[in-house]
């Protein structure tokens, strides 16, 4: 086992394909936990239109780096999956979009994972970009950071209470307030980070979740953000201290708003992050591909 980088590095796992198995993806994941990196994470979407009118926001030309046809697991099950083959890893989604779906079946999903792995989870949240996808489920697009911040109250209170209060139909048709039981609950922490950096996302962090993690952000920007973060946590009259902070560099092995090397992982610990995150390239020619990635990025910042 090598000795670990300064600041743990996690990796965001490529996408299912052909060319990566199941099995493949295990592998990869021993081969990344004997070179030292710390966590693996998987992204999300549901469902992905042929052509889109949504920008990107992590690109200059608005244009996503996958394409309509790029194959994407639930995120749940891919993670209680490999947990079951993995005891000595810890997960994380980067990240869930949460408002695609319904907090109480999130909650549900997330205490079976809990209950069924017995580890701690990091469960990055957000709320997407693509309004196709959210017509296509059926959720409304709009308002939805507003809608988060409900949705992870009611999450967090079904995983440690086992019960939430619903207003159902009742005779008649009238509203009725009921409390339902959710069991069982999650034994191990779940903990909540936000993906996003507007003035809003700043807000929930600082009001509603366990920690921040930004995505394709340099060092820089990062630095102002953290400034702007600070602010929305005293204005809710939260610690900063208590936030967990974890970055995730721009998409590939060399991201264009920063490769993870000795010098960048300096910089996000001297600016306060507990851990940075690898993506991965989405799609991988093979195993042997991937492994050579993880070796490249090893070797550069801590082996």
């Amino acid at each position: 086992m090598s000795t670990p980088s300064p600041v743990p590095v996690g990796v965001r796992l490529p996408l299912p394909t052909e060319d990566l198995t199941p099995q493949d993806q295990v592998d990869l994941c021993r081969h990344a936990l004997d070179l030292g990196y710390s966590s693996f994470w998987v992204g999300d979407h549901v469902v992905l239109p042929e052509t889109t009118s949504s920008p990107y926001p992590h690109t200059g030309d608005g244009k996503a780096g996958f394409r309509s046809d790029t194959p994407w697991t639930d995120p749940f099950i891919h993670l209680t999956w490999l947990a079951a083959q993995l005891p000595e890893a810890r997960f994380g989604t980067s990240i869930l979009i949460l408002t695609l779906r319904n907090p109480t079946l999130v909650a549900k999903q997330l205490a079976s994972m809990s209950w069924l792995t017995r580890r701690p989870f990091s469960l990055g949240v957000g709320t997407g970009w693509l309004r196709e996808e959210y017509d296509a489920v059926g959720a409304t697009f709009e308002k939805r950071g507003t809608r988060a911040r409900r949705d992870i109250a009611q999450i967090k209170e079904l995983l440690s209470r086992g019960s939430y209060d619903y207003t159902v139909r009742g005779a008649d048709d009238e509203d009725v307030d009921l409390t339902f039981s959710m069991l069982p609950t999650a034994p191990a922490p779940v903990e909540f980070l936000w993906g996003g950096f507007s003035p809003l996302a700043l807000k929930i962090v600082a009001r509603d979740c366990d920690g921040w993690l930004p995505a394709k952000q340099s060092v820089e920007d990062l630095e102002r953000h953290l400034v702007r973060l600070r602010a929305a946590c005293d204005e809710a009259e939260r610690d900063f201290s208590e936030l967990r902070l974890v970055v995730k560099p721009g998409s590939g092995p060399d991201p264009a708003n920063g490769a993870i090397d000795k010098d960048s992982l300096a910089a996000y610990g001297e600016l306060g992050f507990h851990e940075a995150v690898l993506e991965m390239p989405y799609e991988t020619r093979s195993l042997t591909d991937a492994k050579e990635t993880l070796d490249r990025v090893a070797a550069r910042s801590w082996l």
